[in-house]
């Protein structure tokens, strides 16, 4: 079976959990609080424990992604590496780091576009209006909306000191770390190209434990991503590990589930605050609380990432239909929930509140009388709006995504001279 078809399931789920998150987050905070968290009466809640916890953890799904991302890259490069002559390594590197913006950016700048102009013409939702009434209003100087879209996708392509700009798309953020990382994946394979196996290893093992020492979470994961896959071929590409070390599987894989769920509080939660003891003084000294609790989920990632690598009941589970269909429209997804959700958002939930309840939408103090109900909504207006993403995302597909590669390739054409381009 082949190993992407896996990854492209797992990146399916890990993208839906996103986008269902997306929807309900800062509406509904039940299931973002933990279990243990005050007051007693508003928590105590099954779906607020491990493993379930999991459904609502998108921030531990960002660092997931970009550990996906490094072990696809990696993979296809170590292949070229060790079959083939050493000019094919450096053609296949030059073409990676010429269409990889491309391919990241062209999506993203005709999403910032057409988000501008559905901005223009008051499509948006009122709370995101007042987000950024400041820079640009509905029906407004067209040239400010110009503006303020160069300004964002400049913000974007800055890979060496990130802006945060996160506009009208904060989901976009991770794109100028996906393009950073995936550079630092192609130095790391260029410069151990010749280097023998187990000085790969060792090197990436220290460069990985100097990472985690200072909290650097998001080259971690994308360093994490090389090593397993410099693992992978050491070890020898089909290694199927013995089932006596199934416990072991099962010891990291309860593990990294509970990493993963580290609840999107201010601080640790009463149940993961013997964590405390392992980090060091330097995670929380840039970004204090979110970059230890990314810090963490990098681990999880990487743990879980490391078990499902190994088993391959876990592979051909994520290599059925469902898994495989969401992992086909992952990226687009990933793209136009958020403009969807700003457009629909409200909308659709107070109108399938009144049809159940016939009564007026809970104001936010009163969420936890109602935690049931609102669960119900937005289940029901959730998938509806899911089914529009789907849709939609599978017009990028057949529409929209051959175009971006054409573009990709003849650009690279136009500035190659004739020798590479054969």
């Amino acid at each position: 079976m082949d190993r992407i078809q896996w990854i492209d399931g797992l990146r399916g789920i890990a993208a839906l959990i996103v986008t269902s998150n997306h929807f309900i987050c800062g509406e509904i905070k039940a299931p973002f609080r933990s279990f243990w968290a005050q007051p007693s009466e508003a928590n105590r809640r099954i779906f607020q424990l491990p493993p379930f916890r999991l459904l609502w953890s998108m921030d531990a799904m960002v660092p997931l992604f970009m550990v996906m991302s490094s072990y696809t890259i990696s993979h296809r490069l170590l292949k070229v590496r060790d079959n083939s002559a050493p000019d094919k390594l450096i053609d296949c590197l030059r073409s990676s780091i010429l269409r990889r913006p491309i391919r990241l950016f062209l999506p993203v700048v005709a999403l910032a576009s057409c988000t501008q102009l559905l901005f223009y013409f008051g499509l948006y939702e009122g709370h995101v209006e007042e987000r950024v009434a400041t820079h640009i209003k509905p029906w407004a100087s067209p040239c400010a909306h110009v503006r303020y879209l160069c300004e964002y996708v400049t913000d974007l392509l800055n890979i060496f000191c990130l802006q945060w700009n996160i506009g009208l798309n904060g989901h976009l953020w991770t794109m100028p770390l996906e393009l950073r990382g995936s550079y630092l994946i192609y130095f790391t394979i260029f410069v151990q190209a010749v280097w023998r196996p187990r000085a790969r290893l060792w090197c990436l093992g220290l460069m990985l434990s100097y990472l985690l020492w200072y909290g650097h979470w998001h080259t971690f994961c994308f360093l994490a991503g090389l090593g397993m896959a410099e693992v992978r071929v050491f070890r020898g590409q089909n290694t199927i590990i013995p089932p006596r070390w199934t416990a072991d599987y099962v010891l990291r894989l309860a593990v990294a589930l509970y990493i993963l769920c580290l609840s999107a509080e201010d601080d640790y939660p009463p149940d993961y605050r013997f964590l405390r003891m392992f980090e060091t003084e330097h995670w929380s000294r840039y970004d204090g609380w979110r970059d230890v609790r990314k810090t963490w989920h990098s681990i999880g990632a990487v743990l879980f990432f490391s078990v499902v690598l190994e088993s391959p009941r876990l592979q051909r589970l994520l290599a059925t239909r469902i898994p495989q269909s969401l992992g086909r429209l992952s990226f687009p997804m990933y793209l136009i929930h958020l403009s969807i959700f700003y457009m629909c958002s409200w909308s659709m939930r107070s109108n399938v509140w009144w049809l159940l309840k016939r009564c007026e939408y809970p104001a936010s103090e009163e969420e936890d009388q109602y935690v049931g109900s609102l669960i119900t909504v937005y289940v029901l207006s959730g998938g509806i709006l899911l089914a529009v993403i789907m849709s939609m995302a599978n017009v990028y597909i057949w529409l929209l995504d051959p175009q971006f590669a054409r573009i990709t390739r003849l650009f690279e054409m136009r500035l190659s001279q004739k020798s590479h381009q054969n």
